[in-house]
């Protein structure tokens, strides 16, 4: 290196960090959004949890672009995901899982142009990609992350110094990532940085399952601190009694409809300036 040449005038790097397990029909689309970016100081990780469907031939044929990638058993997508952060070299980390993929090939780029330096955790919008259409989400505001995530995971960019001095706790099965971001934002003075672009296409085209509203609830009781205080928790279960018939309903009905729902409903609400 030129001693004319500072640290600080390198490109930022960026870590992407796929998490995938039997993902055969969805993982190239989700490594090719990433390889294809046209920003130049991308490091692209994969931790596959052992598959078993021709996923891993799938990253081999990619192997020589990775910056490194294992398959074996984990304890889980959150385990996964700290095997990720613990290998990252980048300034900031951001998991694009199998299934999603970045809005277009400029996306870390537009970040990088925009992310301030002192910033931990950056998010930027989401489409959210049903059966026939995508629908973009502006964050809520983070006022929000009391009871839920302002914002989809897959279009965060969280420094690395900071991810790992806070890895995901994988006692949780579904919320460990909202476990994150509210400890984050509530008990860790982590600094946040809306930047106003659409950052990842989430594939929500299955939807949640009953049964992981349920799970996702108790998990969040925990995170609130409520998880032996039933009185704290009647509200939370009526609503979820609400959510689960509602979510029954949204099966009968077109994904036009159910956008239109969901558009109205995200209308209601208080978004990130």
């Amino acid at each position: 290196m030129s001693p004319d040449i500072g640290l600080c005038d390198l490109p930022m790097k960026i870590s992407v960090v796929t998490v995938c397990y039997n993902s055969v029909n969805v993982i190239e689309e989700t490594i090719n959004s990433v390889l294809e970016q046209t920003y130049g100081n991308v490091e692209y990780i994969i931790i596959d949890g052992g598959s078993t469907d021709g996923t891993v031939d799938i990253i081999k044929k990619y192997a020589d672009r990775l910056a490194y990638w294992i398959s074996e058993r984990d304890k889980g997508i959150y385990d996964a995901m700290n095997k990720g952060i613990a290998v990252a070299t980048g300034d900031y980390i951001n998991f694009m899982n199998a299934g999603d993929f970045f809005a277009h090939y400029s996306i870390i780029s537009d970040i990088c142009s925009n992310i301030n330096g002192d910033t931990d955790i950056a998010f930027g919008d989401t489409f959210f990609k049903f059966k026939t259409r995508c629908l973009l989400r502006k964050p809520l505001s983070l006022s929000a992350m009391s009871t839920k995530s302002p914002f989809c995971h897959q279009s965060t960019f969280i420094k690395s110094t900071f991810h790992k001095a806070h890895l995901f706790d994988i006692s949780y099965r579904i919320v460990a990532d909202y476990d994150f971001f509210y400890n984050s934002y509530f008990n860790w003075n982590a600094k946040f940085q809306y930047i106003s672009t659409g950052v990842a296409v989430y594939d929500c085209a299955e939807g949640v399952s009953t049964d992981n509203l349920r799970s996702s609830l108790l998990e969040k009781f925990r995170v609130w601190g409520i998880d032996r205080n039933w009185i704290k928790q009647l509200p939370w279960r009526i609503s979820l009694l609400r959510s689960v018939v509602s979510h029954k309903l949204k099966k009968h009905l077109s994904a036009e409809i159910v956008i239109s729902i969901k558009k109205f409903i995200d209308s209601t609400r208080s978004h990130v300036k």
